[in-house]
């Protein structure tokens, strides 16, 4: 069996187990708290180790193992942030929701910065390369959908935020970079999963499809995470979780699915 459809079947038994046990919370909150915190550990190891095979897996050194080195450097920062704060909370006995921000949060906000590249490597090596890019209608769609979810973070979250008179400046920046990232993220992720749909090819659209699905689940959990820590309600075990978890996951699952692409490529 590929190591992909066994990651698929992990994905989905672990996910069904994770959101079983958060509505449960068997064990108490001192349970909770660890398995709270070692999951995000767990499933950013889980990707990082698949995105270290995926740019392996190239022969030559181009755009798209560059991109996926790049890729593999985020997610790797999102696993140090991941263990920070695992340390810090269980270890060191310190209340996160209070000491935010934290290394921790240094970790995942410098993460962004090789996941945009990685992302945006790509695009443009797929446009110097002379694929086809589709249709300008989809991309003003793309746009128009973006700037609607924009409007609508503003609203509801940023501007709120930004008008609390009780948080420091710091700490507005951060809950407010978290969103902002994701869906600047998010965006060239979705316009890659487009662009590889026009290959014709299921094998050749899967990583960006996975890809996609992975990053807009975090840009949904960093926005809920934003604006529940902003009200000071965000606590272990909350369910926005799963969705980091699922998204760690998918995305390393894209990285087993171009892995599996490139060595088909190679054995021809």
């Amino acid at each position: 069996m590929k190591k992909s459809k066994l990651l698929l079947i992990f994905i989905a038994v672990l996910t069904v187990l994770n959101v079983v046990y958060y509505l449960g919370q068997w064990g108490g909150p001192s349970v909770l708290q660890y398995v709270s915190d070692t999951l995000p550990v767990l499933t950013s190891f889980i990707a990082v180790v698949c995105l270290y095979h995926t740019f392996k897996a190239f022969k030559e050194i181009d755009f798209a193992r560059v991109s996926w080195v790049l890729i593999f450097i985020g997610i790797f920062f999102d696993f140090l942030a991941e263990t920070t704060y695992a340390i810090l909370e269980i270890g060191f006995k310190i209340d996160m929701n209070e000491y935010f921000p934290s290394l921790a949060d240094i970790f995942w906000c410098t993460a962004y910065i090789p996941l945009f590249a990685g992302l945006f490597m790509m695009f443009f090596g797929y446009k110097r390369s002379g694929f086809p890019l589709g249709k300008m209608k989809v991309y003003a769609i793309i746009a128009a959908s973006s700037f609607v979810v924009f409007v609508a973070m503003a609203y509801f979250l940023l501007i709120p935020i930004l008008s609390d008179n009780e948080s420091d400046d710091i700490t507005k920046l951060f809950y407010m970079y978290y969103p902002i990232a994701d869906l600047l993220t998010v965006i060239p992720a979705i316009i890659l999963f487009y662009i590889t749909t026009l290959f014709g090819r299921a094998a050749i659209s899967l990583p960006m499809r996975m890809l996609s699905i992975g990053f807009v689940c975090f840009t949904m959990a960093d926005m809920l995470y934003a604006y529940l820590g902003w009200l000071d309600i965000y606590g272990n075990g909350n369910l926005i979780d799963v969705l980091w978890h699922v998204g760690y996951l998918v995305i390393g699952l894209a990285g087993l699915y171009q892995k599996e692409l490139v060595e088909s490529v190679n054995a021809q």
